[in-house]
């Protein structure tokens, strides 16, 4: 399983159903936040940030839903 690190610097393995809930918390359909989770669960390298695999989340909803892709860009974890 490969390690991601989170803002606070921690790691933690990737999880593609974690990027599916929070595209879904975003407004995404299911089956466009489940697309975008396995298209980019391949890219996710060891210790790639989280701020990363975020942007290109974004990228890759943006050609699904650009009004989704707007909200979960902006949205701010506590």
């Amino acid at each position: 399983m490969v390690s991601v690190k989170k803002r606070a610097g921690t790691l933690q393995e990737f999880d593609k159903a974690k990027v599916r809930a929070s595209l879904v918390k975003a407004g995404a359909r299911e089956e466009h936040a489940a697309k975008v989770a396995e298209s980019i669960a391949p890219r996710v390298r060891e210790g790639m940030e989280t701020a990363e695999i975020k942007r290109q989340v974004a990228t890759e909803l943006r050609g699904l839903d650009q009004a989704v892709a707007q909200r979960y860009e902006t949205f701010k974890k506590p």
